[in-house]
């Protein structure tokens, strides 16, 4: 490794002492706030009922089956509740984990196809991208399914080089974990690029180091066996499962997620902040392949996997901003390799962005109370002026030191402007914690004393994920099924259909608890049902029979 691809000496021991300060506060702001609903909430429930039912092969929710994802990170989060307590940490170590693996696999792949200044430039690209860094510390499936299908990649490109390590093994493994993640995407993305590379490049050598005689036993022993315990379990999981929950949930819109053909257009610009710039570059300019002959093509077939990431979402009638994730790392990757004065220049204009955008945020915090929209919630986002202040000052310290330096060491301003935007997105994610009746139940589940815990508790008309991990049970669902239809019609008798048998219970009752929307309060209290309102958070309102 020449002295132009290696940091001296001192400056690579200030990157690694930065990459610790990093994981240490990812790791950190992990239990400073409550679960968001619904997505934490059901996450980390379902790996809490694991725990206390123990059924390992098919997942839970309130006690019914829950079967529209594979387990694979439900048992992670399990184990990681057993290890660190059933709390938000708990709950999201897995997540931010795999994270915080996702850009050491950027680090290391591109330490070996490319340099170590290389290496930084990418890692910090792929840590200080704004969506990357708040989903990160957020309980869902997309980071971990981003880890494996980041692994997938990488070890596909490094199998590409002569060497003795197995990287292609790996790449089948990674992607067996993805499939059991969630679902048959973590196979059929990686697949469909090969396809197009080889179409587009006439470059077929890739197949013939694919090692399928070894790759694809040790990718079905992976993921089979699950499937097949559990289409033993439930005689109609292969069609809820793969015709449902795969086909029908792309091709239709049966998951009310339905967005415009754009929509993955302004969250890739924001998403990408600060490198929004180069990453355009690097999507609009990727294609231009730069192999000699007989050599692999890497930033091809990374381009590739970022424009297909995006087209494929795209066409999907099933849309969310978590879904890009997997595009991130190549995009990070083909941004720590743009030539250098590309890249200089890329990032001076980067770091300009971030100053403005800093004197904006720092601004808007000193007139916030004129800013937030008069409502019943608007007292929980006025505290969010102070959190906005220290963001704003980590964005100007970013920016000005890159400015400062013009653009002498791309490397050095790339790996202080990714960690500047990766402790800004951790300190928006730590500021959640403010608005927390807003997004979570907490509130309602800390209302319950432990007296009270074991009396029935009915959710009437809605289903607030947080409440039952929090209360560690489950409650009594009343005319809701939502996304647990298909485990209550496996158990009907884990529902009361309708409000009128509910009142039946609950007049009957000595004492019990309900958590109901505050139309569905009032309503019952005109009709004169015996209730009284305990407590209320921004969208629910926990009430006892009195």
């Amino acid at each position: 490794m020449s002295s132009r691809s290696a940091p001296a000496p001192r400056e690579r021991w200030v990157y690694a002492l930065l990459a610790v300060l990093v994981a240490v506060v990812w790791l950190a702001t992990l239990r400073d706030r409550p679960l968001f609903n619904p997505d934490e909430g059901r996450y980390a429930e379902i790996p809490r009922e694991m725990l206390a039912g123990g059924d390992w092969i098919i997942p839970h929710l309130n006690g019914v089956d829950y079967i529209e994802k594979p387990p694979l990170q439900y048992w992670a989060t399990a184990v990681s509740l057993r290890v660190f307590g059933q709390t938000e940490f708990g709950a999201r170590f897995y997540t931010a984990l795999a994270a915080l693996l996702a850009i050491a696999a950027v680090w290391g792949t591109a330490l070996v196809l490319w340099n170590e200044k290389t290496a930084w430039r990418a890692a910090a690209a792929l840590s200080g991208m704004l969506l990357f860094s708040i989903m990160g510390q957020l309980l869902t499936l997309d980071m971990s399914l981003t880890l494996y299908m980041t692994l997938s990649l990488s070890a596909f490109l490094l199998a590409q080089r002569p060497s003795e390590v197995p990287w292609m093994l790996l790449s089948w493994a990674a992607a067996g974990f993805g499939v059991l993640t969630k679902g048959l995407v973590a196979i059929a993305i990686p697949a469909a690029v090969l396809i197009l590379y080889s179409v587009h490049s006439r470059d077929y050598r890739p197949w013939r180091r694919l090692r399928l005689g070894s790759g694809l036993p040790l990718f079905l022993a992976i993921t089979l066996p699950w499937h097949w315990l559990a289409a033993r379990r439930l005689p109609d999981f292969l069609d809820f499962y793969f015709v449902r929950e795969h086909v029908a949930r792309y091709l239709t819109p049966i998951a009310d997620r339905g967005e415009a053909w754009w929509f993955f257009g302004p969250v890739i610009l924001a998403g990408t902040l600060p490198w929004t710039l180069p990453a355009l570059r690097v999507l609009a300019l990727g294609w231009r392949t730069m192999r000699q002959p007989g050599e692999f093509d890497a930033p091809l077939f990374l381009w590739i996997w970022a424009i297909f990431v995006l087209v494929f979402f795209s066409l999907s009638d099933s849309k969310l901003i978590p879904y890009v994730l997997p595009a991130m790392p190549a995009l990070a990757l083909l941004i720590a390799v743009l030539p250098r004065r590309t890249l200089q220049r890329d990032i001076l204009l980067s770091a300009w962005l971030t100053l403005i955008i800093s004197i904006c945020v720092g601004a808007a915090s000193f007139y916030w109370p004129r800013l937030i929209p008069a409502s019943d919630r608007s007292a929980y986002f006025l505290l969010l002026a102070q959190p906005l202040r220290m963001v704003a000052v980590v964005l100007l310290v970013s920016g000005a030191f890159v400015l400062v330096q013009r653009g002498r060491d791309s490397t050095r301003d790339a790996v202080f402007l990714g960690v500047g935007w990766c402790l800004s997105g951790l300190l928006m994610v730590r500021a959640a914690a403010l608005v927390a009746p807003v997004y979570s139940g907490i509130g309602l589940a800390a209302a319950l004393g432990a007296a009270d815990r074991q009396a029935p508790l009915y959710s009437v008309g809605t289903y607030d994920q947080t409440v039952p991990f929090y209360l560690r049970r489950t409650v009594r669902l009343v005319a809701y099924r939502g996304e647990l239809d298909y485990g209550l019609q496996h158990d009907p008798a884990a529902e009361i259909p309708d409000v009128d048998r509910f009142l039946e219970e609950w007049t009957s009752a000595a004492k019990a608890f309900a958590v109901m929307e505050p139309s569905m309060f009032d309503d019952l209290k005109n009709r004169g049902v015996p209730l009284r309102e305990v407590t209320r958070d921004a969208h629910r309102i926990l009430a006892a029979r009195q």
